[in-house]
């Protein structure tokens, strides 16, 4: 393993070098987009070494678009182009990547950059997910940039959560005056590496949202990086790893549980770590030593794992005429409203004190009355395994119910996976259909 790592190692550097001498990636990371067609019944080999071909390849590629910062910066150190843009879904490994190179720079950098890695996220107040202007936040924030101007060399930093930045909250500016000050800090010039969450784009780059996204946007490279989900294959063996720090996987989860849970993961490494996570509590319960296919599915079956999958797959069974399933086109586009509207809440807007739109304001919005709404709805909120929308009294309005998407769950990273199928597709949001498509890519 370790001779491994350090080859790649090796490579992560020649690709730095390549990036920053010019040399740009022949094929995007957007082929390892990676939503398959059929993501949960290809039989695959756990030993297969495409597995660590795969990872490299979104390494390598991320290690030569910051090399071609790196130039770009070298070139002209004032040119926003020097700054990379990184998107990925909740759950996919931004975080991981970021804290990757950072930690590693050392080993596969160049010595004369210095890197700095920071998630937005740990700066707010731990109460309810909110920011706050407490003195804490704000001590945070002033490190951060003191940190930064101790620096003697040019720096790369690293930045999770940048998300927070497009409208500011009280313990983050806007970002226009956020990279103003680290730029006026950074005497020997910055690169910013930011990572955000691809839904994140979506809401941003709606059409009444020209104006935040330009903001945002002026300041990157216009070639974002994806970064990609993981296989099936991936999957196990990121499971297998978890379980091998403490005794054999197979102890434990019998091979063809693994094989079952990677089936109903989404590709979302989080997901899958929960599912696992779900069928330890199962066997505690039923006081067995093993974790079986059977137990995997019973969990699946109990939490709602299998209608989180139907709904992404419903997105390629798409017909002219709505058909008489629980998911059709229409109810799967009331849920993906209902999302948004709760991430335009999350992130962008101030709080309207309505987490959620009322079934009149759904029927208003898809142009039906509101009994054929409820019709829609009910189905969502009662009849599946696990309801993907919940619901509670709107006070002002007895008729109607307020309806949301719980948002860690992976019924919310399903409809995330839709969001971003359907929204980012567009040759304005630098993705094409092709890497979208949900198949996986053919071995040549």
């Amino acid at each position: 393993m370790v001779p491994r790592l350090t080859k790649l190692a090796d490579k992560i550097k020649e690709a730095l070098k390549a990036g920053r001498s010019g040399q740009l990636a022949k094929k995007t990371p957007f082929e390892r987009f990676g939503f398959p067609q059929d993501p949960f019944q290809q039989k695959v080999d756990p030993n297969n070494p495409d597995f660590y071909v795969a990872r490299e390849e979104v390494l390598l590629d991320f290690a030569i678009q910051v090399g071609n910062a790196i130039r770009l910066f070298e070139q002209d150190p004032l040119s926003p182009f020097r700054h990379l843009l990184t998107h990925g879904l909740r759950g996919s490994g931004k975080s991981h990547l970021a804290r990757h190179f950072d930690r590693e720079w050392d080993q596969i950098g160049f010595q004369d950059y210095i890197t700095i890695y920071t998630d937005l996220s740990d700066w707010r107040e731990p109460i309810e997910d909110q920011f706050s202007s407490s003195t804490k936040t704000i001590e945070t924030y002033e490190s951060f940039l003191n940190d930064i101007k101790l620096v003697d060399k040019p720096l790369i930093i690293f930045i999770d959560e940048l998300d927070y930045t497009i409208t500011g909250t009280p313990a983050i500016p806007r970002i226009r005056q956020f990279m103003t000050d680290i730029e006026t800090r950074a005497e020997h010039g910055v690169i910013i590496i930011g990572f955000v969450n691809s839904i994140a784009l979506t809401v941003l780059l709606e059409a009444n949202q020209k104006i935040l996204a330009r903001d945002f946007l002026s300041y990157f490279n216009p070639e974002y990086f994806f970064f990609p989900v993981f296989s099936k294959t991936e999957i196990r063996i990121l499971l297998t790893q978890r379980l091998s720090i403490a005794r054999n996987p197979l102890d434990l989860f019998s091979a063809k549980a693994i094989e079952t849970i990677a089936n109903f993961s989404l590709g979302i490494p989080t997901v899958a770590l929960q599912l696992a996570s779900d069928c330890l509590e199962e066997i505690i319960i039923q006081n067995i030593d093993k974790v079986t296919a059977r137990i995997v599915n019973a969990v699946v079956g109990r939490e709602g794992y299998n209608v989180a999958i139907d709904l992404v797959e419903s997105i390629d069974k798409d017909t002219a005429e709505e058909t008489t399933t629980l998911l059709t086109p229409k109810r799967r586009d009331i849920i993906a409203a209902i999302l948004g509207h709760q991430l335009q809440e999350r992130f962008f807007f101030p709080a309207t004190g309505v987490d959620g739109l009322r079934s009149s304001d759904l029927a208003d919005l898809f142009a039906v009355n509101l009994s054929t709404m409820n019709y829609h709805i009910k189905p969502l909120t009662s009849t599946l395994p696990i309801p993907i929308l919940e619901a509670k009294d709107d006070v002002h309005d007895a008729r109607s119910k307020i309806f949301y998407v719980k948002w860690n769950s992976h019924m919310a990273h399903a409809l995330e996976i839709i969001t971003v199928y359907q929204h980012l597709k567009q040759e304005k949001y630098h993705i094409e259909p092709k890497t979208i498509f949900l198949s996986r890519r053919k071995l040549s």
